[in-house]
């Protein structure tokens, strides 16, 4: 056997795992700062293991590399952020500022190894997240959208949702109840910081959108802005943006508003400040029942001092002229007769002439109705002549497609008779031969003696032709030796011969019959010539 002299060298894999240890060895153990985003993260036996990838402005990933956080490394990042009062976010699609070192293993390949996190990096983050969603937001126009619900004027029955037995929930209720007004508060439980805050403040909404409430209230007590964080979120702003009561907030951020701040009906700095706003609109109210309380004294004792006058004039002028009091009388019944009389008249008027519109009304209604149902027979009318002559032109074209397939009919009858006519007139000339060769071979017979041999055998040859030239033209004439030539019939599904491509559409089963059978095949295109 004959080798090729430039026979190609194998290495073991071992060795090249080998080699790119050995080349990657000045890099690994050096540890260094990157950004990304956490894909495919998942939490396994107290370590975290993800894949770090890199966008570009179009989504399109550019780099990727495993990374592992291992149990010990984890819980020190994490110990790190809260002291530094920012939670850690490990979420698929979180940017983060890992601390890394390089790792390579023959089995598991190439990797990152996590020592550390920034979360100066994080919280940069949060914010960006937040004014992400502020700029949503507004730009689908959900920031007036609560503003516009009116409220109450005296809110009694309220929805609070807040973390039950909290600051701030003892601080909302004791400045509704020292007011010893007769609120009726629902609370509903919802955790307000933390990865529960959006299910429990969405569920607590829900719940409360059952009630018959006036007014619902969203609460927190103080803390940094990474504790409050968890309330800048997009689905319970959403939620508030489309909720059907008037929505107060009262979170206790030091500057910053929230975001459910800029969805919501009204926003407060404290929760104190929306129980004491409500308490305002009562006090407001009440201020204003007693000044109308007043001026309803005031007029009142005004009218009690004329009422007391009037009455004391009328007795003076009882006790003094009698006489004239009764005349006055009869005089304003005179003038409400007069009146009483004039109104009377002026209503049997109006009266009168309803009675006379309702008369021309009666006149005109059944010319009215006359009219109309004549333009109701005239359109029926249209409408009956219209589809009397679609189903004329209906039949006639049923009586043209009858008409075809009587004459396609006719046609493969003909051929059928053509053939039978064929097959009879081979019948014939065959005895019409058989009797002239009969009679001829007599003749032959009897001039055996006056002709020679070659001159029969000649007659008998010519005769031969003759009867040959015979065959050919009845097979010539015969259905069947076109079909064998290569021509062919079609026939569609009911049996009809198909004489034009305007007989047939796609999808049609048609059948073609050739010299040795059918063919059964479906119409997929149709050329015209």
């Amino acid at each position: 056997m004959i080798f090729p002299m430039n026979q190609p060298k194998f290495f073991n894999l071992s060795a090249i795992t080998k080699r790119i240890s050995e080349v990657l060895q000045p890099a690994i153990g050096k540890s260094f700062w990157l950004k990304a985003e956490i894909s495919s993260g998942r939490e396994r036996g107290g370590s975290f293991y993800c894949d770090l990838v890199e966008t570009d402005a179009s989504g399109k990933i550019v780099a990727k590399m495993s990374c592992t956080i291992w149990s010990r490394d984890l819980h020190a990042i994490k110990e790190r952020f809260k002291s530094a009062g920012t939670p850690l976010v490990l979420d698929n699609g979180t940017a983060v500022g890992f601390q890394c070192s390089i790792q390579y293993n023959p089995q598991y390949g190439l990797s990152l190894k996590v020592t550390d996190a920034d979360p100066a990096f994080s919280l940069g983050e949060l914010e960006l997240k937040k004014r992400g969603i502020l700029e949503r937001l507004q730009k689908e126009g959900l920031f007036e959208i609560n503003k516009l619900l009116p409220v109450p004027t005296l809110p009694m029955k309220i929805g609070l949702i807040t973390s039950h037995d909290s600051a701030a929930y003892n601080d909302f209720l004791k400045t509704l109840t020292s007011t010893k007004i007769g609120f009726k508060v629902y609370v509903a439980d919802a955790s307000m910081q933390g990865d529960q805050t959006e299910s429990t403040v969405i569920n607590a909404l829900n719940t409360l959108m059952k009630l018959d409430l006036e007014l619902a209230v969203i609460i927190r007590g103080g803390g940094s802005k990474t504790d409050l964080y968890s309330l800048d979120n997009e689905v319970i702003a959403r939620m508030i943006a489309s909720y059907p009561l008037p929505v107060w907030t009262g979170i206790g951020h030091e500057i910053d508003k929230s975001v459910l701040d800029y969805v919501a009906n009204k926003g407060f700095k404290t929760p104190t400040a929306v129980a004491e706003e409500i308490v305002a609109k009562f006090n407001e109210m009440k201020s204003h029942l007693q000044e109308a309380e007043n001026r309803f004294r005031s007029t009142w004792s005004y009218r009690l001092q004329m009422g007391q006058k009037h009455l004391s004039d009328v007795k003076i002028g009882i006790q003094q002229d009698t006489r004239k009091l009764l005349d006055v009388c009869m005089s304003e019944l005179r003038d409400n007769a007069h009146r009483l009389s004039g109104s009377v008249h002026d209503r049997l008027s109006r009266e009168k002439n309803k009675l006379l519109v309702s008369q021309k009304s009666l006149m005109t209604f059944p010319i009215t109705c006359i009219h109309w149902n004549r333009d109701r027979l005239g359109e029926r009318a249209r409408r009956f002549k219209t589809v009397s002559f679609r189903n004329i032109e209906d039949q006639k074209r049923a009586r043209q497609s009858i008409k075809e397939r009587f004459q396609s009919t006719r046609f493969i009858n003909r051929i059928i008779n053509e053939r039978q006519n064929t097959s009879y007139l081979k019948v014939q000339l065959k005895r019409q031969f058989i009797a002239q060769f009969k009679s001829r071979s007599k003749d032959i017979y009897r001039l055996r003696s006056a002709f020679s041999f070659t001159k029969i055998l000649n007659r008998i040859q010519n005769e031969r032709d003759q009867i040959n030239a015979f065959q050919s033209v009845l097979t010539a004439s015969d259905p069947k030796t076109s079909l064998k030539r290569g021509f062919s019939l079609v026939y569609n599904d009911k049996g009809d011969l198909i004489r034009s491509i305007k007989n047939i559409s796609r999808s049609d089963n048609i059948t073609t019959e050739v010299y040795d059978g059918k063919i059964i095949s479906t119409v997929q295109q149709t050329e015209e010539k």
